[in-house]
């Protein structure tokens, strides 16, 4: 287990490169949440990121790709174990980070590298950012809020509202209404 106080920021896992920069593991996140790819396209995808010198065998590769995703232990960084749907999203949320990270840090991370350890450290110091304001939003139950600010409260949730991800039937038949269409 990775202690971020003892330990130096691992480059490698059980003697294999991995490419650590923060980018690499941005990408990964993306492309598992990707619903135009197959699991094997994704975990492909996803082993290719991660490795740096060729990819080991499939139980280390694996395993070593949820110790990344973990930043060395744990569930990875979205997932809390529980069916709840995210709360962020490293696609549209992308200008709220960079955006944070200049406010909090002072640092333009589109310019930077960071270790993804770091990364997803620094990203739970987000406080009184636009980010840190779109996730409480889609965070908070609706029946929460006053009676009185409630519609607008909805409208906003609404406008910050994650792209809804479908299941593979909803897909298929999404897809079949589509080719109707046309």
């Amino acid at each position: 287990m990775y202690n971020a106080m003892l330990d130096r920021l691992p480059e490698d896992y059980n003697g294999w490169l991995i490419r650590t920069d923060y980018r690499i593991g941005v990408q990964i996140q993306l492309c598992i949440s990707d619903p135009d790819l197959s699991d094997t396209e994704k975990t492909w995808t996803a082993l290719n990121l991660l490795y740096g010198n060729g990819i080991p065998d499939m139980e280390t590769a694996l395993a070593g790709l949820s110790w990344f995703l973990s930043c060395g232990s744990g569930p990875s960084p979205q997932d809390d174990g529980g069916n709840d749907p995210p709360m962020y999203s490293f696609e549209m949320d992308a200008g709220r980070i960079v955006s944070g990270f200049r406010k909090v840090f002072g640092i333009d991370i589109s310019r930077e590298r960071l270790h993804w350890f770091e990364f997803i450290s620094m990203i739970g110091d987000l406080q009184d950012t636009a980010f840190t304001s779109v996730v409480g939003i889609r965070g908070t139950d609706p029946s929460d809020v006053d009676k009185k600010r409630r519609a607008e409260f909805v409208r906003m949730k609404d406008r910050f509202a994650l792209s809804r991800q479908f299941t593979e039937e909803e897909r298929a038949d999404y897809d079949e209404f589509m080719s109707r269409l046309k």
